[in-house]
């Protein structure tokens, strides 16, 4: 199954301009600027240049990354970059997000904290309980055993000076440096990763602060793993740490408003065009039909004849009086006994009187 992470500013893990991660897709956005901005984007072995403009936020955009391989992006210059997404792909590995707020987090059966954890003084407000644990002085640890394929640390550092190192399975630990900013700290992503294979997995923390006394807030974590799973861990603190199933529209690619609405109209102009040619059709089907008509009056007009004559005068008239009547096909009419007698003499009294008679 597919999901994005979202890692922004201030998160430490993009603080230098860089991201390590795992994944299908990514995306880079960038800060608000007034003016065009040069810059220069590398993915693993591939370069891209470009100049970034007042009018459009995504720096750069790729897809149909190896999953399975750990892929490393870098921008310059780093103070362009304000979020980055990324699309993991979890496959049959996880099917829910397991979230848990930092009381259920330390309370956690696989869960170990060392050094000192300060639950009363929080970094900033809106945190995800109310509350939150504040490493104090150099040194202070916390890890995590967990069941999934990926997890999520969620957090705030103090100041530039609050340094601390990250690592799963004991593998590779990295260290992160905060970005020098005087504004206050939001909860962002302290830790990310994904793709580990699904099984038991720690992720560790430690808190290395420059001037030994500046510290590192962990507020909440996302496990995600499967149902089966989710539902049987258990919570020691008398509360249950929420299970979401991963939304649908999660797991499919993604389109742009712009994109859906395209989509949108473009059908309606579909079926429109559809019913215009209906009646299209209807209408030269009556032409056709009223132009056949026409043709067979004028053939009937030019024979002269009314097509049911024969079945008329069979009906009308015995046989006898038939073999002594006549029509004219110049009227186009039957005449009647006593007039086709007439018709028959004309020739006869014309020739008297020394006339011919031209019917």
């Amino acid at each position: 199954m597919k999901f994005n992470v979202t890692i922004a500013s201030p998160s430490p893990l993009i603080a230098l301009g860089s991201l390590i991660f795992n994944g299908t897709s990514i995306w880079l956005d960038s800060v608000w600027q007034t003016q065009s901005v040069p810059y220069t984007v590398y993915l693993d072995s591939t370069e891209f240049a470009s100049v970034r403009s007042p009018s459009n936020d995504l720096l750069y955009h790729t897809t149909n990354l190896d999953q399975n391989e750990q892929h490393t992006v870098i921008i310059q210059p780093a103070r362009l970059l304000d979020s980055v997404i990324v699309e993991m792909d979890l496959g049959a590995e996880a099917d829910v997000m397991m979230s848990m707020d930092d009381g259920q987090l330390f309370q956690q059966a696989g869960f170990v904290a060392t050094g000192q954890w300060n639950t009363d003084a929080c970094l900033g407000a809106g945190r995800a309980a109310g509350t939150c644990h504040v490493s104090e002085g150099s040194g202070s640890e916390i890890s995590y055993t967990f069941e999934g394929d990926a997890i999520t640390l969620w957090g705030a550092a103090e100041n530039q000076y609050s340094l601390y190192q990250v690592s799963i399975d004991g593998v590779r630990p990295i260290s992160f440096t905060p970005s020098n900013t005087t504004t206050s700290r939001p909860v962002t992503i302290l830790a990310h990763y994904s793709n580990l294979g699904f099984g038991s997995h720690t992720i560790k923390l430690t808190s290395l602060p420059k001037d030994g006394k500046s510290r590192v807030e962990v507020d909440y974590a996302q496990v995600y793993t499967k149902s089966s799973i989710a539902g049987s861990t258990p919570v020691t603190t008398g509360s249950t740490a929420s299970s979401t199933a991963l939304p649908a529209a999660e797991s499919s690619s993604h389109l742009s408003k712009s994109a859906i609405i395209a989509i949108v109209v473009g059908t309606l102009l579909g079926v429109l065009a559809l019913v215009g040619l209906f009646f299209i059709y209807k209408l030269r089907q009556k032409n056709k039909a009223i132009a056949a008509a026409r043709r067979r009056d004028a053939a009937v007009a030019a024979a002269g004849v009314r097509v049911d004559f024969s079945a008329r005068r069979s009906r009308d008239f015995d046989e006898a009086t038939l073999a002594s009547s006549r029509f004219s096909v110049k009227e186009g009419l039957e005449l009647s006994v006593i007039e086709s007698q007439a018709e028959a003499r004309r020739p006869e009294e014309a020739a008297k009187g020394g006339f011919t008679w031209r019917s």
